[in-house]
């Protein structure tokens, strides 16, 4: 592309791709309508999809993503994350498609990519700086960009915001405008869809703010926060997850110490509950793709402006210990007669990272599985909700349609409380599974003590 440009009173040519020279431009471009705004998303996952189908009641939608196949299978109506139906997706007025030139066709973009982290726990920033990149090329004057992915302050005018204006030769405020939503959905959650989640607002302006209320009240039943900054509604969205996993951490460890010194913890969680002002966080494996990840992106933060961030570190720590911890649980309850954990066979119910939700990105099944077979236990995993599009770990395991079939075990570990796990498996079914007095670890309280332990050794947090 040839461009001609004013460099102080130099007239010059450039051949230049991208476009890093601003072309001269009028006034202030101004926003468009947000009643009638035609919406492009950025990836369709648990976030992008539901937002994709919500902005296309009003004007046809654009849902774009690298991935062929998912794209495919949204033409047909599946969605693989079960959040929206097959009559939802194929009435939806929306263009599933992977040419990213189609963003040109928008008046908005929002941004809905992972942000994961690297096998150090560095943030991994490439998925958001290859969509900037995309929107930069392809986006028309006039656009208001708003992304949406959880990442720590400063990452979307510092990071996202300069690569859009290199690769567009435009300047926001001047040709474009720039925003930020954190996402807010709960996966597998029927009684809190994207209607019903109060959603955060931010601009890089009032206006802009104004602007982003007005649209998302397309989509947003349970209202609209506008945030001070950009900045602060980047950080109100890494402070949420990472309460949790620090909250959730506290709950692991005090399960540790409770359970060295013979007590329960969840009796324990149900007697302090009775104080009005407890908060009821349960112990578990913390896993997915945003509470167990975020986080690190607060360390990294941290180190890059001289802060330790010792109690967020520890909390990850703790966490990430603790399907190590069930190992040696394991071991413990082990009788006498079969003790040791070599060669012994255990079904492990539970793949995905939550109930009843079959992503599993970051399961922390997977390292428990994995440490497992590195005791030399045979790992049988049984998940009829889990999808498994990717490798996560769980090398040595043996994934089974049929926990009979492979049967009988010296253990079972029940990491999830899927509904069909507490349908399928009553008290009669389990014992048929296992040895007489084999461990059962119940992570999540599928079971009542008084129909298993004349059988099981039964354990639960």
């Amino acid at each position: 592309m040839v461009v001609t440009a004013i460099k102080g009173t130099e007239t010059f040519n450039a051949d230049i791709a991208p476009r890093q020279i601003r072309l001269v431009t009028s006034e202030p471009v101004g926003f468009p309508d947000p009643a009638k705004a035609r919406v492009a998303v950025i990836g369709l996952g648990y976030v992008g999809l539901p937002l994709t189908l919500g902005f296309a009641k009003a004007s046809r939608a654009i849902g774009f993503d690298i991935n062929e196949s998912k794209v495919e299978q949204l033409k047909s109506g599946i969605d693989f994350t079960g959040e929206v139906t097959n009559s939802e997706l194929l009435a939806a007025d929306a263009e599933f498609t992977t040419d990213v030139t189609m963003l040109a066709d928008a008046d908005v973009i929002i941004v809905c990519v992972p942000t994961p982290v690297n096998s150090h726990n560095r943030p991994d920033y490439g998925p958001l700086i290859a969509a900037s990149k995309s929107i930069g090329k392809n986006m028309k004057r006039g656009a208001v960009v708003v992304f949406e992915s959880t990442v720590d302050p400063g990452t979307t005018e510092d990071r996202c915001l300069p690569v859009i204006e290199l690769h567009s030769g435009m300047k926001e405020g001047l040709d474009f405008h720039l925003g930020y939503s954190p996402e807010r959905i709960n996966p597998a959650d029927p009684t809190r869809k994207l209607p019903d989640i109060k959603k955060i607002v931010a601009g890089s302006t009032p206006a802009g703010t104004e602007f982003l209320e007005k649209l998302y009240s397309r989509v947003i039943m349970a209202g609209l926060f506008p945030a001070a900054s950009i900045r602060v509604a980047e950080a109100a969205k890494i402070l949420e997850n990472t309460q949790r996993d620090v909250n959730i951490a506290l709950m692991n460890q005090m399960m540790m110490l409770f359970d060295k010194m013979g007590i329960r913890s969840t009796d324990v969680i149900a007697a302090a509950g009775s104080k009005w002002n407890f908060h009821h966080y349960r112990p578990g494996l913390v896993g997915g793709h945003c509470i167990a990840v975020d986080p690190y992106f607060l360390v990294d933060a941290g180190r890059r402006h001289g802060l330790a961030m010792e109690l967020v570190a520890s909390a990850r720590a703790v966490n990430e210990q603790t399907p190590h911890y069930l190992v040696e649980k394991l071991e413990e309850l082990m009788p006498p007669s079969r003790h040791g954990l070599d060669g012994k066979k255990v079904l492990v119910l539970g793949r995905s990272f939550k109930e009843d939700c079959p992503d599993t990105r970051n399961s922390k099944t997977y390292p428990l599985m994995d440490a497992l077979w590195n005791r030399g236990v045979e790992v049988c995993n049984f998940d009829p909700v889990a999808f498994d599009d990717h490798f996560e770990g769980g090398r040595g395991a043996k994934i089974i349609d049929d926990p009979a079939a492979n049967g009988p075990y010296d253990a079972i570990i029940a990491t999830l409380a899927h509904t069909c796990f507490r349908q399928q498996f009553d008290a009669a079914t389990l014992q048929s599974l296992a040895h007489k007095h084999a461990p059962l670890i119940d992570m999540r309280g599928n079971f009542e003590a008084v129909d298993v332990t004349d059988w099981f050794t039964y354990w639960r947090p």
